[in-house]
């Protein structure tokens, strides 16, 4: 009795039963978009910066123009999206129990952080459970704010957060336009390193190349993508004040609303970047770039809602596609193992001290390796989760957010 009753005095992580399984399928989803997109740069020199019409015409131009046009930047949007819905969750149910948040979500970022740069310095410098991490301090200050004053730091944020992407842009291109030759030597240099990295260094070796020469770059991005990111955590935390997922049928309207204004003005977005890219429009070269990158992210502003409540409409009607959507819960509540892992896999196929596949595959079959990776992680994410309540890593993370040892296996 005592223990339950000191239980009962102690925050607590979320149970399953207390988990909102349609959530768990956008975010299931959303997996599957990012490691879409990464493939490219777990496979290839980050340096390389590819546009589809650089592809042969064909498969591999199809492909290259299937993963521009409808992944990147969409679905890290949804996973931003749901990390604020998570936060607004994580308070609701904190402040509920009477408990204090900030210093237990302060403890829960810094789990993040740390999970983060263990994966940014050791495995990968694509990693965004950094960027996360830094973003949530800046959305603990938004906790209290009005739906008003939330709405317009969202307009705020995504309007500067274009101007910075604008002029991040120009920047790597304005080299390439005053010293041409100098740009091509210093590229080309570091591809020719790049390539000797990852094929040929052990993991020591290869994890002291990344740092001394991507994670600076990584670095001087974080000026741009925390304020990109937060605007996308701030939509998450926005729906949640708005209660949307605590009864979606009855916000089935504004689900419609969101699906038709962001397929609209996303696709037609999408539809000038087409024009611009292939040349349809004659543009000086800083304007081309810099254009595509704005109309990339601007797109993606308005598809990623979209593409929650496609998701989300198709599971409230039942039939076929909830019943083909439920087992990618799984892959869901498991998400930070699942995005991690999805490093290690990918480790172990493309560096030189894996299997050795770095930049040899193609992209129809980078799409087709990312569909059979979460294929197996929704199946071993659907077997783990009979017999245990967390994922590995949401255990760790849930012990270091309450500081003690939670149950992992589901009889304890």
């Amino acid at each position: 009795m005592n223990r339950e009753r000191n239980n009962l005095d102690r925050p607590a992580p979320v149970q399953a039963a207390e988990r909102i399984s349609e959530i768990d399928i956008v975010r299931g989803i959303a997996l599957f978009g990012i490691l879409m997109v990464n493939m490219a740069f777990y496979k290839y020199p980050v340096y390389v910066v590819r546009t589809p019409t650089e592809y042969a015409a064909g498969a591999e131009q199809l492909g290259a123009w299937l993963i521009q046009l409808f992944f990147t930047g969409n679905f890290y949007a949804i996973f931003s999206f749901l990390f604020g819905l998570g936060f607004y969750i994580f308070m609701d149910r904190t402040l509920k129990k009477g408990f204090e948040l900030a210093p237990l979500y302060r403890r829960r970022l810094f789990g993040l952080m740390f999970f983060g740069l263990v994966h940014l310095l050791l495995f990968w410098s694509g990693d965004i459970l950094f960027t996360y991490s830094l973003g949530g301090f800046f959305l603990l200050m938004f906790r209290n704010k009005s739906l008003v004053s939330i709405r317009r730091w969202i307009i705020g944020l995504f309007i500067f957060s274009l101007l910075l992407y604008s002029l991040f842009e120009f920047l790597n291109r304005i080299s390439e336009v005053f010293m041409p030759e100098e740009y091509d030597a210093i590229i080309g240099q570091l591809i020719a390193a790049g390539m000797v990295a990852y094929r040929e260094y052990g993991f020591l070796e290869l994890a002291a190349f990344r740092i001394m020469v991507e994670v600076p770059y990584v670095a001087i991005s974080l000026v741009a993508w925390i304020p990109a990111v937060l605007g996308f955590f701030l939509c998450g935390l926005y729906v949640g004040k708005l209660k949307v997922f605590e009864n979606l049928p009855a916000h089935r309207n504004l689900l419609l609303k969101a699906r038709n204004a962001g397929l609209t003005v996303g696709l037609l977005l999408l539809l000038c970047y087409v024009v611009v890219e292939i040349g349809l429009v004659t543009l000086p070269y800083l304007t081309h770039h810099i254009l595509l990158a704005a109309l990339n992210y601007a797109a993606s502003i308005f598809l990623f809602p979209a593409y929650i409540a496609l998701i989300l409409l198709a599971v409230q009607g039942g039939g076929f596609c909830s019943k083909f959507l439920a087992p990618v819960a799984y892959a869901g509540r498991m998400a930070l193992t699942n995005y991690l892992s999805q490093t290690l896999i990918c480790v172990f196929l493309f560096y030189g001290f894996g299997l050795g596949f770095y930049a040899r595959v193609s992209v129809i079959n980078g799409i087709l390796i990312t569909l059979a990776i979460f294929l197996v992680q929704v199946a071993w994410s659907n077997i783990w989760l009979r017999h245990f309540k967390y994922g590995p890593m949401e255990w760790v993370w849930r012990i270091l957010t309450y500081k003690r040892l939670q149950p992992l296996k589901i009889r304890d």
